[in-house]
């Protein structure tokens, strides 16, 4: 299978999304001026703490480390995340860090990974016409629950957070079935769904006609 080593759909789809998200933002900071100005603060030890879990499973990996664990890595990863939950517990001690809040920092970046799922469902022929369908859907339905969430009266707070958090599960499988149909590879296989990490690492997928799976770094 030949696949292009930069898709120029998929780079637009990146520029796209990226637009989309600081626009987004000062929408967002418009609205919700405190909730801004603490998500500044939160979502970068939140993308540390994700950074730490793939540090992780890289160094976990003896595939690629000649067949040893990279303690290394594994440290790292490790620091990034106990960094990230420190901090993190910090800002949710403080008292005017209310549920409310949480439902905003959680609705928000979900709110964006719809708009991005939807562009790059719409735009990347690359992957298979199912997923994008699929992709689209769940990105619909993910775009229409996080603004009712946001601008929800009701104190069902839980029942908001449980709603979001199976979203954002969804959205994960969505995700991880979308890039792997570039492969003619099923996510209903966990061993496939294990190579949707290695995709969004920087790793490309090679699949050969035996249906053999060869992984590259990029760079």
């Amino acid at each position: 299978m030949n696949i292009e080593l930069v898709n120029k759909k998929k780079l637009h789809a990146e520029d796209y999304g990226s637009v989309l998200l600081v626009i987004s933002f000062l929408l967002f900071a418009l609205v919700f001026r405190l909730e801004a100005l603490i998500a500044i603060a939160v979502y970068p030890f939140v993308t540390l703490a994700f950074f730490g879990f793939l540090k992780i499973f890289k160094g976990f990996n003896k595939k690629f480390n000649n067949d040893n664990i990279n303690v290394n890595k594994v440290l790292l990863g490790t620091i990034y995340i106990i960094i990230s939950v420190l901090w993190l517990y910090y800002l949710l001690i403080q008292t005017n860090f209310t549920i409310r809040i949480i439902i905003y920092l959680i609705a928000f970046p979900l709110l964006n990974t719809g708009f991005v799922g939807f562009i790059k469902g719409l735009i990347i022929n690359i992957y298979s016409i199912k997923q994008r369908i699929i992709t689209i859907i769940v990105s619909i339905i993910t775009m229409i629950i996080c603004f009712i969430s946001m601008f929800y009266t009701s104190n069902d707070y839980l029942l908001i957070i449980v709603v979001l958090s199976l979203l954002l599960v969804l959205n994960i499988f969505s995700r991880a079935a979308l890039y792997l149909s570039e492969y003619g590879l099923s996510v209903l296989h966990i061993k496939n769904f294990v190579l949707f990490f290695y995709i969004i690492s920087d790793y490309l997928l090679y699949v050969g006609r035996d249906g053999t799976v060869l992984l590259a770094k990029i760079g």
